[in-house]
């Protein structure tokens, strides 16, 4: 009788021993599985980071997103979905399971009562993050769970992506283990959506700025244009030092001078232009008024001559120096007290 208590109680004893001596396998196995769950995001968000500085185009930031989460952070698919109005179209894919979204509309209609109910559509309409860690028994997953499930999906993620902190986008992430998504690779994830909604307005911001170029280049040529091209005689000139910075065909012209006998000169450097006197009084009234309006002053031509002109000015900033535009008409008459 006691031998076969005995018996029993070492049987038991075994028995206990090796449920733990299992359950720390698994424990263990368990703890490797998230480590190296962790071990790839972080990898996932080290590459994105540099993704961030080196990609210009939203479309080659959602493949490379979703490329790293299937290739570096063990998911079984990733999907980004975009806003376009009232749809939501998708950007990019990857991943084993991509079969998943064959039958799956795509864009979605954001204003179909089913697609409002998923978890895709809240995730854009309240720019919150959603998690579902056992899809298989989620009683709001869609009508595309089957599918899903028969795929290997058993866990899925959706991250909002803003762009100027609007909800532009969604990142679905999809694992093949239920509670894939713990508390620490959810915050891992936090920090891949905020550099990716980084990466958006940093793209927007660099178009911005090759916007703002180009349209720079071209105001330069449509001025060059007029101004080189204008039948009037028009100058650029400084107007700290009074030094001519540029001229047109118009105005070397009227003097009789090669374009580069006058730049760089000064106003009162030449016998011939606006006489002295007249040069006080137009300076004068651009320091007054900031500009000059159909001022009436005496030219001395090349020949010599006195002729009246009508002169209008206007500031302006030229390869980084103050200057003022300035354009005259000759009137086509001897100026008051020329005796040529």
């Amino acid at each position: 009788m006691l031998g076969a208590m005995a018996a029993v109680v070492i049987a038991g004893g075994f028995a206990g021993l090796l449920w733990l001596l299992l359950r720390q396998r698994q424990l263990g196995r368990a703890a490797r599985a998230r480590a190296e769950r962790l071990s790839g995001f972080l990898l996932t968000l080290s590459r994105a980071n540099r993704a961030v500085l080196r990609i210009d185009d939203e479309t080659a930031l959602w493949r490379e997103a979703c490329r790293l989460c299937v290739e570096t952070g063990h998911a079984v698919l990733a999907c980004v979905y975009v806003v376009d109005g009232t749809l939501a179209r998708r950007g990019a894919t990857a991943g084993p399971a991509a079969k998943v979204l064959e039958n799956v509309p795509d864009p979605l209609d954001l204003t179909h009562p089913e697609v409002q109910a998923s978890y895709t559509c809240r995730a854009l309409r309240e720019g919150r993050r959603f998690v579902s860690n056992d899809y298989v028994l989620d009683p709001l997953a869609g009508r595309w769970r089957s599918e899903a499930v028969a795929q290997g999906v058993r866990a899925i993620a959706w991250l909002p992506l803003r762009r100027a902190g609007a909800v532009g986008a969604v990142l679905m992430l999809c694992a093949g283990q239920p509670g894939f998504f713990d508390r620490e690779l959810l915050a891992l994830l936090d920090e891949l959506g905020d550099d990716l909604s980084f990466a958006l307005d940093n793209i927007d911001a660099r178009r911005a700025q090759q916007a703002a170029q180009q349209e720079i280049a071209a105001g330069r040529d449509r001025f060059s244009a007029l101004f080189f091209g204008a039948p009037l005689p028009m100058a650029i000139v400084s107007i700290r030092e009074r030094r001519i910075i540029e001229v047109n065909q118009a105005l070397c012209a009227l003097y009789g001078l090669d374009r580069a006998e006058l730049l760089g000169s000064t106003t009162a450097s030449h016998a011939y232009g606006i006489l002295p006197e007249d040069r006080e009084r137009f300076y004068a009234m651009l320091a007054k008024e900031g500009k000059v309006s159909n001022l009436t002053l005496r030219i001395r031509d090349v020949q010599g001559e006195l002729r009246e002109a009508v002169l209008n000015a206007v500031r302006m900033p030229y390869l980084g120096e103050e200057c003022v535009l300035v354009t005259s008409m000759e009137l086509g008459r001897r100026a008051p007290g020329d005796r040529s």
